[in-house]
Formats: structure tokens, sequence, C-alpha cells
């Protein structure tokens, strides 16, 4: 499997700094109006208005999110699979680090679908 290319790179790079400091329009402009996306066990949900209101309810419960970049790998229609670590910052300082892989489909600098493969149960306490 092919390593990402650096324009690849820069996207998932550009879009993680729109969540971490909670860029929401910029953030919203990379979701295409038809995105669908499965975060763990969640039934899966279609649409950028609807992905990004997730986006916004999480948001609202942490002072920040990294996805610092592990390994980032390309293939052919815009498949783009990645290993990240999240790190959680939340309101009471306190923070937490999850090992992640995803897989996004990319099209015209656009997400179309996310598929975020993760165990959430250490930050779970804290988004209650």
């Amino acid at each position: 499997m092919p390593r990402a290319d650096q324009a690849t790179l820069d996207l998932l790079t550009d879009y993680f700094q729109a969540m971490e400091v909670k860029d929401l329009d910029r953030l919203g402009a990379y979701y295409a109006e038809d995105i669908t996306q499965t975060f763990a066990n969640a039934p899966t949900i279609t649409g950028r208005a609807t992905v990004l209101a997730r986006m916004a309810d999480l948001l609202g419960q942490v002072t920040s999110l990294a996805h610092p970049l592990t390994n980032v790998w390309q293939e052919d229609g815009g498949v783009v699979i990645f290993e990240v670590t999240s790190v959680w910052r939340f309101h009471d300082d306190t923070e937490v680090s999850v090992n992640a892989c995803s897989i996004f489909t990319v099209a015209d600098g656009t997400f179309t679908d996310q598929r975020i493969y993760v165990d959430n149960a250490p930050v779970d306490r804290f988004l209650a």
C-alpha cells in the first residue's frame, strides 16, 4: 500500500487543525454535501449539516481534540487510511490519548465518507 502524497497529508493536517481549534466553518468546508460518517459502533449518519452538528456537539465537550498523524496511506479512488493518536483535552484539564484508525474517501478536496475505528471507552466518562 503506497504512502500518502504531500497533498493528502496537508489536507488531513489542515482538517484536524480546524478540529483542534474548533473552527466549525473551516471544518464544515471539508465535508461533501452528501458525506456519510460511521463513528465506531454508532449508526452511520449522512449529510454535511448532520455531521457538522455531531462535531459541534462533541467539540463543545472538550477544550481541544488533536489528531497527530502516525501513518497515512492512500489507494486509488481517493481512499485514505490512517492511524492517529486522538488527544482529548477536557475542561477540567484532564488529557486522555486514544489510538484510532480511519478510512476516509476524498473527492475534490472534500470527504465523501469517513469510517472511524476507535475504542473511546477511556474518554466516555468525560463525555457523559
